[in-house]
């Protein structure tokens, strides 16, 4: 699939397993994106308050700031920082847990395994959305 994306998208990978964050910042940066990582909710917090991002992937269960707490803590702050598409990605299946994380404020959800390929779409979807319908 041929995707353009917009000079200069920058997405946050808020995941504390090293291995799976390295995998998915290789095949964003293979799109055009840069990508900034964190291996935390409180390091992702940081880092987008610092950079302009525009997406951002979050594991759900990480360290010293969940990434249920995180998209709770993101959806909390002003626009347009507080508006940017979140995708949580989980090794959680529980439906639960999933309606959960999407009513404090996920745009989608991901469970793991995940397949890099249909990352990039969804993060390609959520962007779409949210910067066209401008």
């Amino acid at each position: 699939m041929s995707r353009v994306w917009p000079e200069n998208t920058q997405v946050l990978v808020v995941e504390d397993d090293q291995a799976t964050a390295r995998i998915i910042k290789a095949r964003l940066e293979m799109e055009g994106l840069k990508v900034f990582s964190a291996s935390n909710g409180v390091e992702g917090l940081e880092v987008l308050h610092r950079e302009a991002i525009d997406l951002v992937t979050t594991d759900l269960m990480m360290p010293a700031m969940n990434g249920f707490r995180l998209v709770q803590e993101i959806r909390d702050l002003p626009p347009p920082k507080g508006r940017v598409p979140i995708l949580l990605i989980s090794s959680n299946q529980n439906e639960q847990d999933m309606i959960r994380c999407l009513a404090a404020g996920a745009d989608d959800y991901m469970t793991k395994p995940i397949s890099a390929s249909v990352l990039v779409e969804r993060l390609w979807r959520m962007h779409q959305r949210t910067f066209s319908a401008g």
